[in-house]
């Protein structure tokens, strides 16, 4: 029993290190995008002009450029929080809001590209404040962004975690996990594929771990649920089954239209 134990131990280690790799390959977007704001506001301009794309200064002039901060309240950066963070080879894009030192929320889309080894501003879309016209439609449901800001309801994050724990279970259980890589967030698929997750979870197999037993239980959340500070909602407890119970820490990234799982680790005593 003591070496079956060190054994998933050893397994959830394995499907941990992916899971950290996936998230620490987007920082560098991340990074570039907070330096160049940070630039604007200490009034850096014309050096955080420089610091982009060079398709961004051949369709934006600096004068463009200087008059649209001005109109803004972007030039008052205080911090960034992102929602989505993804790479696809040299083009990477940040979607989030910008908060400024008064307190105020600016919902921001950015696309980015590596030059020279250096990731830079492609393009950035800010969305408009101010009086509009909106039909009913709109005004009645929440953009993705303001919903990915939110914590989702209890019986949302039942489902979010019932559906993860019964896709792995199902994907140990037949040894085919095409069924749980399609649940992943498209960030963890571009650092792994179905046959790392199938040697991640190698020993569940052939101990036969049997995850599906939590099919008709309710899962017992033990912390409350947060989003951290790179926007990944975190998620921690437990299903009361037998004969074992089955423990998770799970983690999900919002890719709209909804969360993505990106973290995951998963025990049973």
């Amino acid at each position: 029993m003591k070496k079956w134990l060190v054994g998933i131990l050893v397994v959830l280690a394995l499907a941990v290190v992916i899971v950290l790799v996936a998230l620490q390959a987007t920082k560098g977007v991340a990074k570039s995008a907070e330096t160049f704001f940070s630039l604007i506001r200490e009034g850096k301009m014309e050096e955080a002009y420089n610091s982009t794309a060079q398709e961004f200064q051949a369709s934006t002039s600096f004068e463009s450029f200087r008059q649209f901060l001005e109109i803004t309240t972007l030039k008052n950066f205080s911090r960034a929080s992102w929602t989505t963070r993804s790479i696809n080879s040299n083009s990477g894009k940040l979607i989030g809001s910008i908060h400024t030192q008064e307190g105020g929320v600016v919902p921001v889309e950015i696309d980015l590209v590596k030059e020279a080894g250096q990731w830079k501003i492609l393009s950035l879309t800010r969305k408009a404040g101010g009086l509009k016209e909106a039909r009913e439609k709109e005004e009645a449901t929440p953009s993705p962004r303001t919903a990915a800001r939110e914590i989702p309801s209890e019986e949302a994050i039942a489902t979010l975690i019932d559906e993860t724990i019964e896709l792995l279970g199902e994907g140990i259980n037949k040894n085919d996990f095409t069924d749980f890589y399609g649940h992943i967030s498209k960030l963890w698929q571009s650092q792994t594929d179905e046959a790392s997750l199938k040697k991640a979870f190698n020993d569940f197999v052939s101990k036969k771990i049997d995850l599906t037993i939590v099919r008709g239980k309710k899962p017992v959340v033990s912390e409350p649920p947060y989003i951290d500070q790179d926007g990944i909602l975190r998620l921690k407890g437990y299903y009361p089954t037998q004969p074992y119970i089955v423990q998770f820490e799970l983690g999900y990234l919002y890719e709209h239209p909804g969360w993505k799982l990106l973290a995951i680790s998963v025990s049973t005593r």
